[in-house]
């Protein structure tokens, strides 16, 4: 399918490797730090969903119902999404917009000043998408210009992490299958092959 095959392109092309995410706080194939937003530990209870988490201030690009709409009609399910609002006073500001905007049935979680900012946790920033496999590690950190959801790199990394135990020994998976460690068609090695696509 397109998915793989433009993950592994990407990849291959030096858009982004596993040892760019380490650099800036991202870390592939590693459990999400712990993390709580009012109390609440929304990590909790994900196993054996793939997550999505998309960092977003003050607006919500229109298109993430229709992704996960389409994603749903193909049968990739058992996907749990959340957008995580920045913490800055004018996103916290507008978080009733944002929510407002938001697909039925993917909460947007606020942070508050006096708790410990989420998005640095993450290594993230505005508009990128973190896609966690059923084991709950990070399997892909889509960053800008290649998160805006018009392009098919997070699409891609959603159907790929449904599908593919990327990481390995995820016992969530019910078809674990290991070629996708070896990079088959690429020609990298397992550390390249997951990756963090931006600057």
């Amino acid at each position: 399918m397109m998915g793989p095959l433009l993950l592994a392109l990407a990849s291959c092309l030096g858009l982004a490797t596993a040892s760019e995410g380490a650099t800036n706080g991202s870390w592939l194939c590693r459990e999400a730090p712990a993390w709580r937003i009012n109390g609440s530990s929304p990590m909790e209870g994900t196993a054996g969903q793939v997550t999505v988490v998309a960092l977003l201030k003050c607006a919500l690009p229109h298109s993430l119902g229709a992704l996960r709409e389409r994603l749903g009609q193909q049968g990739v399910s058992d996907v749990r999404y959340m957008i995580i609002n920045e913490q800055a006073p004018l996103s916290r500001a507008m978080f009733g917009e944002l929510q407002r905007h938001a697909p039925p049935g993917v909460p947007v979680l606020q942070q508050q000043p006096h708790e410990p900012d989420v998005w640095q946790l993450l290594g993230g920033d505005k508009d990128d998408f973190l896609v966690y496999d059923r084991c709950g590690r990070l399997a892909f950190h889509i960053q800008l210009p290649y998160s805006f959801l018009h392009l098919p790199y997070v699409e891609s990394a959603i159907r790929f992490t449904h599908r593919k135990d990327f990481c390995g020994n995820c016992s969530l998976y019910t078809n674990s299958t290991q070629e996708v460690r070896g990079c088959r068609g690429c020609g990298l090695g397992s550390a390249s092959c997951g990756f963090v696509l931006g600057p």
